[in-house]
């Protein structure tokens, strides 16, 4: 009699409580409009509710897609916005309980994460003791928790990619989402009268923000050594030419950057420094045929551009610093930037009268409202991944390893020139070079003997 032997099931085989196809992701989304249209509520609010519960149901169970959800949507936050002003919050809350369901059953990687978990546990000490130090009501807790909510994912979305997410996988969505966005600005550009990209974003700086950080990382759209890379040429222009479009001299200056230490480090050939740099003049040229007129009143009233433009950021920004040495250990607390700035302004110059909740900087921001100590604990938490990552990449030469380096040398030099601290690219960059200058080796039991590493003291059976 034979014993039927066991057969190992196809890898490819989906188990039977997984649905077989996004159809049935999709399909409760139309019904539910249709329902509620037919019973007298509102298509709008019943597709809402449906869409969050569909999206809890389906992100929580696997919580690689939760923290792709969340990086693919930060660029088309504005968007969003116009289903549910809590649509980004809410799948920030959904990563979090997908993590927190995943980590019950056991660690996602054998690594460690403290090079992102100590300065993100030392800024929430900053932010409660400035809270206390200067509570400011529901402002200061807004800030607060705006920030612990950016801390909490940027440390559950390094804890994932260091274990199931590949941090490959994730930087390419990001870029073909930033593609994405860069498309509906370039085309509302053109159509409205502003003419400058926006795209599904509140201000044209922050997009900016998004594009720099997509712009070393576009390599990663090519996946295999035999593909042909007009696709990455393809995603790297409309790339440059919204970057251009959105006519931000904080990206300016943070390509510049970019390049130069692209090129002193051999991640960027010469030729391709050169294409860029055509790519970058065809944009600006592209902008001039659009904008002959903005183009020339600039030219012809310079003075009247700089008194209205950069002299008002600049008095922003010395506004940030008189607060900054008023209170430089805790600062004035969250969210005293937007509530006091003005009382720091220059009065007289006629720059005053416009209301500003920004200071241009997040260096001069956070450190009016959290100290020396706060700011110190919020950069920390973006330049300590770095070190590692540095060190890794001196190692193995890793493109994708430098592509990050480059993205986050890139958006640190941006957030000196614009107040970004509160938008995803900062934090999503910190833990992919987190993940990707993980040690190669897990760590070793305590009591652990590797082979050859000498005897216990112990005498041998005689032979």
């Amino acid at each position: 009699m034979s014993v039927p032997v066991a057969t190992r099931p196809d890898a490819r085989s989906l188990p039977v409580t997984r649905p077989r196809g996004r159809t049935a992701f999709l399909l409760p989304l139309p019904v539910a409009a249709a329902v509620g249209l037919e019973a007298g509520a509102s298509p709008q609010a019943t597709l809402t509710v449906v869409a969050a519960a569909v999206s809890a149901v389906v992100l929580v169970a696997r919580v690689e897609w939760a923290a792709l959800a969340v990086v693919a949507t930060g660029v088309f936050e504005g968007y969003l916005d116009l289903v549910s002003p809590w649509a980004t919050d809410w799948l920030a809350a959904v990563l979090l309980v997908s993590w927190a369901v995943r980590r019950a059953q056991g660690p996602l990687h054998p690594h460690r994460v403290v090079a992102l978990g100590v300065p993100v546990a030392a800024l929430g000490l900053a932010l409660g003791a400035a809270f206390v130090a200067h509570p400011l009501g529901s402002d200061g807790a807004r800030t607060c928790a705006t920030y612990a909510e950016l801390a909490l994912v940027a440390l559950v979305l390094a804890d994932v990619l260091c274990g199931p997410l590949d941090p490959r996988r994730a930087a390419r969505l990001y870029v073909l989402s930033c593609v994405a966005a860069s498309v509906c600005g370039i085309v509302t550009a053109v159509l409205t009268e502003r003419h400058r990209v926006v795209g599904p974003v509140e201000s044209v700086d922050t997009m900016a923000f998004f594009l720099v950080a997509a712009l070393p990382l576009v390599g990663t759209l090519r996946t295999r050594p035999d593909q042909r890379a007009w696709r990455v040429w393809t995603c790297l222009a409309v790339i440059v030419v919204a970057g251009v479009g959105t006519q931000s001299r904080a990206a300016f200056v943070a390509l510049v950057v970019m390049v130069v230490l692209a090129v002193l480090t051999g991640a960027l050939a010469l030729r391709h420094a050169g294409a860029l740099l055509a790519l970058v003049t065809t944009g600006v040229a592209l902008v001039v045929a659009v904008l002959p007129v903005s183009v020339s009143e600039v030219l012809a009233d310079p003075h009247r551009y700089s008194d209205s433009n950069i002299a008002e950021r600049n008095d922003v920004r010395r506004a940030a610093l008189e607060m900054t040495r008023a209170a430089p250990v805790l600062g004035l607390g969250p969210g005293s930037f937007a509530l006091f700035h003005q009382d720091y302004r220059h009065d007289g110059d006629g720059l005053g009268e416009r209301e500003l909740d920004t200071a241009y900087s997040t260096l001069l921001e956070s450190s009016a409202e959290l100290g020396v100590l706060g700011t110190a604990a919020l950069y920390a938490g973006w330049l300590v991944p770095a070190v590692g990552a540095h060190r890794r990449r001196r190692r193995h030469r890793s493109q994708l390893t430098s592509a990050v380096l480059l993205a986050l040398a890139g958006l640190l030099t941006a957030s000196l020139l614009e107040s970004e601290q509160f938008v995803l690219p900062l934090w999503f960059v910190a833990a992919m070079a987190l993940a990707v200058g993980r040690p190669p080796l897990p760590r070793r039991p305590l009591f652990a003997v590797e082979p050859g590493e000498g005897s216990s003291g112990q005498v041998g059976p005689r032979s």
